[in-house]
Protein backbone atom coordinates (compact mmCIF):
# COMPACT_ATOMS: atom_id res chain seq x y z
CA UNK A 1 0.00 0.00 0.00
CA UNK A 2 2.77 2.46 1.04
CA UNK A 3 4.20 1.61 -2.46
CA UNK A 4 1.01 2.55 -4.21
CA UNK A 5 1.16 5.95 -2.79
CA UNK A 6 5.02 6.56 -3.06
CA UNK A 7 4.91 7.11 -6.12
CA UNK A 8 2.35 9.87 -6.68
CA UNK A 9 4.07 12.19 -4.33
CA UNK A 10 7.37 11.13 -6.12
CA UNK A 11 6.38 12.27 -9.16
CA UNK A 12 4.66 15.53 -7.98
CA UNK A 13 8.03 16.30 -5.44
CA UNK A 14 10.21 15.95 -8.77
CA UNK A 15 7.86 18.21 -10.65
CA UNK A 16 8.09 20.79 -8.45
CA UNK A 17 11.70 20.69 -8.76
CA UNK A 18 11.95 21.37 -11.82
CA UNK A 19 9.42 23.85 -12.28
CA UNK A 20 11.42 26.02 -9.23
CA UNK A 21 14.33 26.70 -11.30
CA UNK A 22 11.82 27.95 -14.49
CA UNK A 23 9.99 29.87 -11.95
CA UNK A 24 12.77 31.40 -9.97
CA UNK A 25 14.29 32.44 -13.18
CA UNK A 26 10.76 34.11 -14.33
CA UNK A 27 10.21 36.50 -11.53
CA UNK A 28 14.05 37.29 -12.31
CA UNK A 29 13.26 38.83 -15.60
CA UNK A 30 9.73 39.87 -14.95
CA UNK A 31 10.67 42.11 -11.55
CA UNK A 32 13.18 44.38 -13.37
CA UNK A 33 10.62 44.98 -15.79
CA UNK A 34 7.80 46.08 -13.98
CA UNK A 35 9.64 47.56 -11.65
CA UNK A 36 11.41 49.83 -14.96
CA UNK A 37 7.66 50.71 -16.41
CA UNK A 38 6.66 51.45 -12.57
CA UNK A 39 9.35 54.34 -12.30
CA UNK A 40 8.72 55.36 -15.97
CA UNK A 41 5.53 56.66 -14.20
CA UNK A 42 7.52 58.78 -11.23
CA UNK A 43 9.61 61.53 -11.45
CA UNK A 44 12.43 59.36 -9.81
CA UNK A 45 15.94 61.32 -9.13
CA UNK A 46 18.98 59.10 -9.09
CA UNK A 47 19.62 61.66 -5.85
CA UNK A 48 16.39 61.75 -3.74
CA UNK A 49 14.65 58.99 -2.20
CA UNK A 50 11.20 59.78 -2.82
CA UNK A 51 8.93 60.06 -6.13
CA UNK A 52 5.77 61.23 -7.30
CA UNK A 53 3.57 59.47 -9.33
CA UNK A 54 3.13 60.95 -12.62
CA UNK A 55 1.19 58.59 -14.67
CA UNK A 56 1.89 59.40 -18.43
CA UNK A 57 3.42 62.41 -18.03
CA UNK A 58 7.29 61.28 -19.02
CA UNK A 59 5.46 59.92 -22.30
CA UNK A 60 3.63 62.69 -23.47
CA UNK A 61 6.88 64.83 -22.36
CA UNK A 62 9.03 62.60 -24.62
CA UNK A 63 6.77 62.41 -27.77
CA UNK A 64 6.85 66.38 -27.88
CA UNK A 65 10.31 66.63 -27.90
CA UNK A 66 12.12 67.07 -30.74
CA UNK A 67 15.37 65.37 -29.75
CA UNK A 68 13.71 62.21 -28.85
CA UNK A 69 11.86 61.93 -31.97
CA UNK A 70 15.43 62.27 -33.58
CA UNK A 71 17.03 59.90 -31.40
CA UNK A 72 14.45 57.25 -32.23
CA UNK A 73 15.28 58.35 -36.42
CA UNK A 74 18.14 57.60 -35.73
CA UNK A 75 18.20 54.67 -33.86
CA UNK A 76 15.77 53.36 -36.90
CA UNK A 77 18.66 54.42 -39.28
CA UNK A 78 21.45 52.56 -37.78
CA UNK A 79 19.21 49.65 -37.48
CA UNK A 80 18.02 49.96 -41.04
CA UNK A 81 22.12 50.31 -42.29
CA UNK A 82 23.33 47.85 -39.97
CA UNK A 83 21.05 44.89 -41.79
CA UNK A 84 21.08 46.65 -45.25
CA UNK A 85 24.91 46.89 -45.17
CA UNK A 86 25.74 43.16 -42.81
CA UNK A 87 23.72 41.21 -44.81
CA UNK A 88 24.52 41.15 -48.36
CA UNK A 89 28.00 41.76 -47.27
CA UNK A 90 27.72 38.05 -44.88
CA UNK A 91 25.96 36.55 -47.84
CA UNK A 92 29.00 37.57 -50.38
CA UNK A 93 31.81 36.19 -48.03
CA UNK A 94 29.37 32.98 -47.23
CA UNK A 95 29.49 32.15 -50.83
CA UNK A 96 33.20 32.74 -51.06
CA UNK A 97 33.49 30.26 -47.52
CA UNK A 98 31.17 27.66 -49.15
CA UNK A 99 33.56 27.17 -52.51
CA UNK A 100 36.70 24.23 -52.26
CA UNK A 101 40.19 25.94 -52.15
CA UNK A 102 42.90 28.26 -50.40
CA UNK A 103 40.68 31.00 -49.90
CA UNK A 104 37.93 28.89 -48.17
CA UNK A 105 40.37 28.33 -45.43
CA UNK A 106 42.15 31.30 -45.28
CA UNK A 107 38.73 33.36 -44.87
CA UNK A 108 37.85 30.58 -42.69
CA UNK A 109 40.36 31.50 -39.24
CA UNK A 110 40.50 35.38 -40.25
CA UNK A 111 36.10 35.67 -40.40
CA UNK A 112 36.31 34.97 -36.27
CA UNK A 113 38.68 38.04 -34.99
CA UNK A 114 36.26 40.03 -34.88
CA UNK A 115 33.60 38.50 -33.09
CA UNK A 116 36.61 37.70 -30.70
CA UNK A 117 36.92 41.55 -29.86
CA UNK A 118 34.62 42.70 -27.13
CA UNK A 119 32.69 45.66 -28.79
CA UNK A 120 34.07 48.72 -26.68
CA UNK A 121 37.78 47.46 -27.23
CA UNK A 122 36.59 47.39 -31.31
CA UNK A 123 35.24 51.10 -30.63
CA UNK A 124 38.31 52.26 -29.08
CA UNK A 125 40.73 50.63 -31.81
CA UNK A 126 38.73 51.62 -34.40
CA UNK A 127 38.79 55.36 -33.10
CA UNK A 128 42.01 55.48 -33.19
CA UNK A 129 42.56 54.40 -37.03
CA UNK A 130 39.48 57.25 -37.29
CA UNK A 131 41.80 59.89 -35.95
CA UNK A 132 41.58 62.82 -38.43
CA UNK A 133 45.51 63.91 -37.75
CA UNK A 134 47.67 60.57 -37.02
CA UNK A 135 44.71 57.83 -38.10
CA UNK A 136 45.57 54.99 -40.46
CA UNK A 137 42.60 55.53 -42.39
CA UNK A 138 43.08 58.73 -43.75
CA UNK A 139 47.25 58.20 -44.22
CA UNK A 140 46.29 55.21 -45.89
CA UNK A 141 43.55 57.31 -48.59
CA UNK A 142 46.42 60.19 -48.73
CA UNK A 143 48.93 57.64 -50.11
CA UNK A 144 46.38 56.69 -52.91
CA UNK A 145 45.54 59.81 -53.55
CA UNK A 146 42.37 60.28 -51.91
CA UNK A 147 41.30 62.97 -49.78
CA UNK A 148 40.67 61.94 -45.83
CA UNK A 149 38.03 62.26 -43.82
CA UNK A 150 36.69 63.66 -40.20
CA UNK A 151 35.19 60.26 -39.74
CA UNK A 152 33.90 60.71 -36.19
CA UNK A 153 34.21 64.13 -35.43
CA UNK A 154 32.03 65.04 -38.71
CA UNK A 155 28.00 65.66 -38.14
CA UNK A 156 27.48 64.50 -41.69
CA UNK A 157 30.08 60.97 -41.37
CA UNK A 158 29.83 60.32 -37.61
CA UNK A 159 26.98 57.72 -37.65
CA UNK A 160 28.21 56.29 -41.37
CA UNK A 161 31.55 55.54 -39.12
CA UNK A 162 29.76 53.81 -36.12
CA UNK A 163 27.83 51.64 -39.00
CA UNK A 164 31.18 50.71 -40.80
CA UNK A 165 32.72 49.69 -37.20
CA UNK A 166 29.50 48.04 -36.38
CA UNK A 167 29.70 46.09 -40.09
CA UNK A 168 33.54 45.18 -39.39
CA UNK A 169 32.55 43.88 -35.48
CA UNK A 170 29.35 41.88 -36.74
CA UNK A 171 29.65 41.33 -40.61
CA UNK A 172 30.88 37.63 -39.42
CA UNK A 173 28.02 36.36 -37.45
CA UNK A 174 26.19 37.21 -40.49
CA UNK A 175 28.55 34.89 -42.96
CA UNK A 176 28.58 32.08 -40.02
CA UNK A 177 24.59 32.12 -39.88
CA UNK A 178 24.23 32.24 -43.79
CA UNK A 179 27.19 29.53 -44.43
CA UNK A 180 25.40 27.25 -42.07
CA UNK A 181 22.13 27.80 -44.04
CA UNK A 182 24.25 27.15 -47.59
CA UNK A 183 25.34 23.85 -46.29
CA UNK A 184 22.04 22.84 -45.11
CA UNK A 185 20.71 22.45 -48.93
CA UNK A 186 20.72 18.88 -50.06
CA UNK A 187 23.41 17.70 -52.16
CA UNK A 188 20.71 16.26 -54.53
CA UNK A 189 18.70 19.38 -55.27
CA UNK A 190 22.41 21.11 -56.38
CA UNK A 191 23.33 17.88 -58.44
CA UNK A 192 19.67 17.29 -59.97
CA UNK A 193 20.17 20.92 -61.36
CA UNK A 194 23.80 20.80 -62.33
CA UNK A 195 22.91 17.23 -64.39
CA UNK A 196 20.27 19.73 -66.02
CA UNK A 197 22.33 22.33 -67.25
CA UNK A 198 21.79 25.06 -65.29
CA UNK A 199 24.68 27.53 -64.58
CA UNK A 200 25.79 28.75 -60.97
CA UNK A 201 23.41 31.80 -61.54
CA UNK A 202 20.68 29.87 -61.74
CA UNK A 203 21.27 27.59 -59.07
CA UNK A 204 21.81 30.55 -56.68
CA UNK A 205 18.67 32.54 -57.49
CA UNK A 206 16.38 29.04 -58.08
CA UNK A 207 17.66 26.97 -55.14
CA UNK A 208 20.30 28.60 -52.79
CA UNK A 209 18.64 31.82 -51.98
CA UNK A 210 15.16 30.78 -51.33
CA UNK A 211 16.21 28.27 -49.32
CA UNK A 212 18.33 31.08 -47.28
CA UNK A 213 15.27 33.28 -47.32
CA UNK A 214 14.54 31.90 -43.21
CA UNK A 215 18.52 32.76 -42.52
CA UNK A 216 18.62 35.89 -43.65
CA UNK A 217 15.25 36.90 -41.59
CA UNK A 218 17.12 34.80 -38.35
CA UNK A 219 20.28 36.87 -39.25
CA UNK A 220 18.09 40.18 -39.76
CA UNK A 221 16.69 39.64 -36.24
CA UNK A 222 19.21 39.19 -34.42
CA UNK A 223 21.41 42.48 -35.87
CA UNK A 224 18.02 44.46 -35.69
CA UNK A 225 17.80 43.75 -32.16
CA UNK A 226 21.03 43.59 -31.30
CA UNK A 227 21.30 47.11 -33.44
CA UNK A 228 18.56 48.86 -31.71
CA UNK A 229 19.92 48.54 -28.28
CA UNK A 230 23.41 49.20 -29.20
CA UNK A 231 25.33 51.08 -26.56
CA UNK A 232 28.97 50.55 -25.74
CA UNK A 233 30.14 50.72 -29.48
CA UNK A 234 28.20 53.69 -29.91
CA UNK A 235 29.64 55.60 -26.68
CA UNK A 236 33.20 54.09 -26.93
CA UNK A 237 33.47 55.76 -30.30
CA UNK A 238 31.80 59.21 -30.13
CA UNK A 239 29.41 59.35 -27.04
CA UNK A 240 26.63 60.38 -29.14
CA UNK A 241 28.08 62.74 -30.78
CA UNK A 242 29.32 65.55 -32.21
CA UNK A 243 26.42 67.39 -31.58
CA UNK A 244 23.69 64.43 -30.99
CA UNK A 245 24.82 63.02 -34.65
CA UNK A 246 25.16 59.66 -33.35
CA UNK A 247 22.55 60.04 -29.87
CA UNK A 248 20.53 57.00 -30.29
CA UNK A 249 17.53 56.44 -27.93
CA UNK A 250 19.88 53.47 -25.31
CA UNK A 251 22.76 56.77 -25.43
CA UNK A 252 19.53 59.09 -24.74
CA UNK A 253 18.30 56.78 -22.00
CA UNK A 254 21.75 56.82 -20.37
CA UNK A 255 22.57 60.04 -20.31
CA UNK A 256 19.09 60.77 -18.66
CA UNK A 257 19.54 58.82 -15.81
CA UNK A 258 23.65 59.49 -15.55
CA UNK A 259 23.74 62.81 -16.21
CA UNK A 260 20.36 64.39 -15.59
CA UNK A 261 19.70 61.98 -13.09
CA UNK A 262 16.40 61.82 -14.35
CA UNK A 263 15.77 57.88 -13.66
CA UNK A 264 11.87 58.37 -14.54
CA UNK A 265 12.46 60.30 -17.62
CA UNK A 266 15.08 57.44 -18.97
CA UNK A 267 13.12 54.56 -17.97
CA UNK A 268 10.50 55.48 -20.50
CA UNK A 269 12.88 56.15 -23.03
CA UNK A 270 14.00 52.70 -22.25
CA UNK A 271 10.38 51.35 -22.38
CA UNK A 272 9.65 52.82 -25.72
CA UNK A 273 12.76 51.14 -26.51
CA UNK A 274 11.97 47.87 -25.75
CA UNK A 275 8.29 48.16 -27.41
CA UNK A 276 9.81 49.15 -30.86
CA UNK A 277 12.25 46.15 -30.33
CA UNK A 278 9.71 43.90 -28.99
CA UNK A 279 7.64 44.51 -32.24
CA UNK A 280 10.33 44.33 -34.97
CA UNK A 281 11.12 41.10 -33.27
CA UNK A 282 8.01 39.67 -33.25
CA UNK A 283 7.58 40.73 -36.44
CA UNK A 284 10.34 39.01 -37.82
CA UNK A 285 9.83 36.01 -35.74
CA UNK A 286 6.43 35.37 -37.60
CA UNK A 287 8.42 35.53 -40.90
CA UNK A 288 11.19 33.34 -39.94
CA UNK A 289 8.19 30.19 -38.71
CA UNK A 290 6.11 30.86 -41.64
CA UNK A 291 9.90 30.44 -44.61
CA UNK A 292 11.99 28.27 -42.37
CA UNK A 293 12.51 25.11 -44.07
CA UNK A 294 11.06 21.73 -42.81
Amino acid sequence: MSAISWRPVSTRTAYYLMFAPALILLLAVLYPFVDGVATALTDRKLYLETSSFIGLDNFITLFLDAEFRASLYRTLAYAVAVVVIQIPLGLFIALLLNQEGRLKSILRGALVLPLLIPPVVAGLMWKTMMQPQAGILNWFLQSIGLPGSNWLSHVDTALISVVLIDTWVFTPFAALILLAGLQSIPDDLIEAARVDGARSSLIFRAIQLPWLFPFVVLVALFRISDSLKSFELIYATTRGGPLNATRTLHISGYEEAFRWSAVGRAMAIVFCLWLLSYFVSLFLINLWQRRSPT
